[in-house]
């Protein structure tokens, strides 16, 4: 997919806050941050697993969320290009970054990306022992690159989850995730949960 625009502050000029799009942030004195820039009806599913993540682990949290009527893919900037300034700022502060993401497939699969390799190796252990197959993220993908935000922490390195449709319909109960069955969290699976936990462990795991 070919973003419309070449950087957030590209799509800030052009779209309206809480018309077209919202950020949602909560920065705590955790040195984790979980986040999911593509959020909102862009990459469906995504802010509800960050959000749940972070609440679970009391980490930090960001996200940005396409909330227009339609064509939300037009508020799409990779994350090399995601200069949001409070992103930007939450991130310089933390030491280990997650970043969720979506990505097309009718597997259900986790592709693991990013520079922090333990970490990476530690999470798809973690989902492979509840039942989620993972790979390393494809080159397209990869979130390797040291401008990617998720790698500007105060370690220089962070991961990126690359999840597929089939497996973000399955967070959901009813494996629908139209906004009402995103927001329900009465709707939110167990298999959510399972994820969001997961990651916790983890990540509380490499902080001891």
């Amino acid at each position: 997919m070919v973003d419309k625009y070449n950087s957030m502050t590209e799509l800030l000029r052009h779209n309206k806050e809480n018309e077209e799009w919202d950020i949602e942030i909560n920065d705590n004195a955790s040195p984790i941050v979980i986040t999911a820039i593509h959020g909102g009806a862009i990459e469906r599913g995504t802010s509800e697993l960050a959000q749940l993540t972070s609440r679970k682990g009391n980490f930090s949290f960001y996200t940005f969320k396409g909330i227009k009527k339609n064509n939300n893919n037009e508020l799409h900037v990779t994350s090399r290009n995601f200069d949001e300034p409070q992103l930007q700022q939450l991130v310089a502060r933390k030491k280990r970054v997650l970043s969720i993401h979506g990505c097309n497939g009718t597997r259900e699969i986790i592709y693991i990306g990013g520079r922090d390799n333990d970490t990476k190796a530690r999470l798809a252990q973690a989902f492979n022992n509840i039942g989620i197959d993972t790979a390393p993220a494809p080159s397209y993908m990869s979130g390797i690159h040291k401008d990617n935000f998720v790698n500007q922490g105060t370690t220089l390195q962070g991961v990126q989850l690359e999840i597929t449709i089939a497996l973000r319909k399955k967070l959901f109960i009813n494996h629908k995730f139209n906004l009402y069955d995103r927001e329900n969290e009465d709707n939110w699976s167990t298999r959510m949960h399972e994820i969001a936990q997961a990651c916790v462990e983890v990540l509380d795991q490499e902080e001891r």
